[in-house]
């Protein structure tokens, strides 16, 4: 596990204040979501590396805007404290796990984060992250990339 430090913080705070500057899109929170996490700019972004991204949330926004166009699709929006919580999550997992932002979530839908929102936000974020693997019938070994790959190998070995 990778510490949370300078780097992890601005980028998370980066990536959650681009979440949150998604509510003033004119399509729902679910097509946000699903642009970016599609996006050319999440790549960069999982890279967690500080120095290749401006950190400015709007050249953030219009890059995703850029590669998908508008969209007025859909109307249900998550509040912006919610998307700013849920983006600053998902890019802590990703940076101190050394996972893609795409795997989390899918391990930690933003449904669920949304749901938990209220009672988790002001949780520190590691309590939150094991709050959630319990949840979901996990434990960090979700996060060992060669004990995913030996449960896919052996699962394979039984057909």
């Amino acid at each position: 596990m990778r510490a949370f430090d300078h780097d992890g913080l601005l980028l998370a705070e980066y990536q959650g204040k681009i979440f949150e500057k998604s509510t003033e899109l004119k399509c729902s929170t679910a097509v946000f979501l699903r642009r970016y996490v599609h996006s050319d700019f999440l790549k960069k972004m999982d890279e967690n590396d500080v120095s290749s991204l401006t950190l400015d949330v709007n050249e953030g926004i219009e890059s995703i805007q850029k590669q998908f166009g508008e969209s007025d699709y859909g109307q249900i929006k998550y509040s912006p404290n919610a998307l700013f919580w849920m983006g600053y999550m998902y890019r802590y997992v990703s940076y101190t796990r050394g996972i893609t932002t795409k795997f989390a979530m899918r391990l930690f839908p933003y449904k669920q984060l949304n749901d938990v929102y209220y009672s988790f936000h002001t949780q520190d974020p590691e309590w939150c992250v094991q709050s959630l693997l319990e949840m979901n019938g996990q434990t960090e070994d979700i996060f060992d990339n060669n004990l995913r790959m030996k449960e896919v190998i052996s699962s394979r070995g039984k057909y």
